[in-house]
């Protein structure tokens, strides 16, 4: 109707723009009543889920006819096909919004679009009592490129030239997008996502996309971008006044992959957009594309700039979502692979530049290259770095990758700086493991001085600064055994580094010792001359426990910044732990013969000679870790 008008008032210049709105106001009609169908079909398969009514997405749309409300909740399987409250009359529009959609470019029937169009709708399923054929109704809709041709095909491939004509017809370029009709307050509005886009485009690289068009269409503003290739990838936003005031700003985004459209959603939360649930989760199972609404109602035309400045500064992150998604697999679990594109898109580093500059064979190359055994056929990298350190890894692949190809540095130069970085990852496990070993010296130290402690304590309180230490052993023990777990764990994804293993679970032998010891020190007050010996042992177990303590130190800088007297150091505190594992023995000998001598009965006998053999036995567990420790830093990283 506005193309007659404008022929008869002689402005044949803009009739091609108001065709064009119209063919892509029915582009909006069509895809509504393709979802309405979807829906109504699967809600045929499962009458037992709540039904939508779209009636939002009705009105967006411009179509004012609300007995299409009631499609989906009424449909109802009967035999082999499907009764559609009015399919008649929505095949009717479906057809008439077709052709209108086919006008602008040419849709004869001697034309390539004409033709398709033709022969697509002479397939189209019957309607006799509203009932229609399943399967033809989905092949209909179908949006795959691997099967035969579909209306819905033909929907994406119309709507593509639509776009490129409206871009080619555009009366002036705004800030890059391609505009035309703009009203006077449109333009800051059209700025303000521009803005957006452009801030983050580069990320991009040499992927297409991104492409906007800006019209006004009666009382809405309507802008549109193409995101990336995929042809369902689309984004179209509508902004209008509201009558409280200020504006709404409505975002129709539909996509392929349920997944990168829950993560477009999720990108969008900082501005508590609105959307409509039922829609969303009808189509997530099994449909031809997903399809999401989300409604932002701004205070003013401020907070409307806000909002489009960010949304468009977010569409670059979906562009190769999926193909990055995948690319993942083989290095962090799913979850992991979402926290990782997310934190990219906060960051405003993207995934792009990753891609770009090798994907996955960029990190397997590396891992080839320096992993050595470590890795294994089917080990993903996380199974072997851990969680947390890939995450960390890949955090800086992204980095490197983004900031460097910005940059104009080389593709050389920046795999060369990833492989230094997963090298030191990987060098990473066995300064963690002896960390871990180093907290499990602390406890061994703890236990010690908690031995030497209670031996010294005033017997008069009725044994319960006894019952206090008992209980702190305990769980100073419990906290060692966490340790060895932990190192078990990490020997498992790296069994190469198997001696640590063997290290912490020696040393354990000496917490399970001590922790023993002091249960035993709760039985009994001790007394008399033995006692002054038990101490002294006692004491040299602490001592044992401190230089254990600083050989893992030394030891954890031995092969990084490989210093001489760090290895002297390292040397001389495994040395004094066998001087004092032969002092040790000394003790506890001298021990026995002063128990057998002194002791007041044979119930201080016992346990004089009890807890003397617990210590002694702790002394040896720690001289046996540190000769295993001191063979494996000789052998594999000084002389390694």
């Amino acid at each position: 109707m506005k193309a007659q008008i404008l022929a008869a008032l002689g402005e044949r210049e803009l009739q091609p723009a108001a065709a064009l709105n119209a063919a892509l106001a029915a582009n909006d009609r069509v895809k509504y009543l393709f979802s309405l169908l979807q829906m109504a079909l699967d809600h045929a398969e499962h009458p037992e889920h709540p039904a939508a009514t779209l009636k939002r997405e009705r009105n967006a749309c411009g179509i004012d006819d609300p007995d299409l409300d009631g499609a989906v909740a009424s449909a109802r399987k009967v035999g082999a096909k499907c009764r559609v409250q009015g399919a008649r009359n929505i095949l009717a529009r479906i057809t008439a919004d077709m052709r209108l959609m086919a006008a602008p470019v040419g849709g004869a029937k001697s034309d390539a679009f004409g033709s398709r169009l033709e022969g697509l709708l002479a397939v189209m399923p019957g309607t006799q009592d509203d009932l229609v054929d399943p399967a033809v109704l989905s092949a209909m809709m179908a949006a795959g490129h691997d099967g035969p041709d579909s209306l819905h095909r033909l929907v994406m491939d119309l709507h593509k030239r639509l776009n490129a004509m409206q871009a080619e017809l555009a009366e002036e370029t705004l800030d890059g997008a391609a505009a035309y009709n703009l009203a006077e307050a449109d333009r800051p509005l059209v700025r303000a996502f521009m803005a957006g886009i452009d801030r983050t485009a580069r990320l991009k690289f040499n992927h297409p996309g991104l492409a906007t068009t800006a019209t006004r269409v009666g009382n809405r503003l309507i802008i549109q971008n193409d995101i990336g290739t995929t042809d369902a990838h689309v984004i179209v936003i509508h902004v209008e006044g509201l009558q409280a005031g200020g504006l709404a700003v409505a975002v129709t985004y539909t996509d392929v992959h349920v997944e990168r459209l829950g993560f477009f959603q999720d990108m969008l939360k900082p501005f508590k957009v609105i959307w409509e649930k039922q829609r969303t989760d009808a189509l997530s199972a099994g449909s031809a594309f997903y399809l999401a609404t989300g409604r932002l109602e701004a205070a003013d035309d401020a907070a409307a700039r806000d909002y489009l400045t960010f949304l468009g500064s977010r569409l670059v992150f979906l562009i190769d979502w999926n193909h990055a998604r995948k690319q993942l697999r083989g290095f962090l679990r799913g979850a992991d692979r979402l926290v990782l594109l997310s934190w990219a898109a906060e960051a405003e580093i993207g995934h792009r530049g990753f891609l770009e500059l090798g994907g996955a064979r960029l990190v397997n190359q590396n891992i080839e290259a320096v992993a050595g055994l470590s890795m294994h056929f089917g080990d993903r990298l996380c199974d072997v770095l851990g969680d947390a350190e890939t995450l960390d890894f890949l955090r800086f692949v992204f980095k490197t990758a983004t900031q460097g190809l910005l940059s104009d540095e080389s593709a050389a130069l920046l795999r060369d700086r990833i492989k230094v970085a997963l090298a030191a990852h990987f060098s990473n496990e066995q300064r963690q493991l002896l960390r871990v070993a180093q907290d499990h010296a602390g406890l061994i130290f703890e236990l010690a001085s908690l031995a030497r402690d209670a031996l010294r304590a005033d017997p008069g309180d009725d044994g319960k600064h006894a019952e206090k230490c008992a209980r702190r052993a305990r769980a100073f023990e419990h906290d060692a055994d966490r340790l060895v777990i932990e190192t078990r764990a990490s020997v498992a994804r790296r069994p190469d580094y198997a001696v640590f293993l063997q290290v912490v679970r020696t040393a354990d032998d000496a917490a399970d010792e001590l922790e023993d010891a002091v249960a035993l020190m709760g039985f009994d007050a001790l007394k008399g001359k033995p006692l002054a010996v038990l101490q002294g042992l006692a004491d040299q177990l602490v001592e044992a426990a401190q230089e254990w303590i600083k050989a893992l130190g030394h030891a954890s800088q031995i092969g990084r910044a490989a210093s001489g007297a760090e290895t002297q150091d390292f040397l001389t505190a495994i040395d004094r732990i066998a001087a004092l594992e032969h002092e040790a023995d000394d003790a506890q000998r001298a021990l026995t013969a002063s128990a057998v001598r002194h002791a007041e009965d044979f119930r201080q006998l016992h346990l004089f000679t009890a807890i003397g053999d617990r210590l002694e036995n702790a002394s040896d567990a720690l001289q046996r870790a540190s000769l295993i420790l001191h063979e494996h830093m000789l052998e594999d990283v000084i002389n390694g």
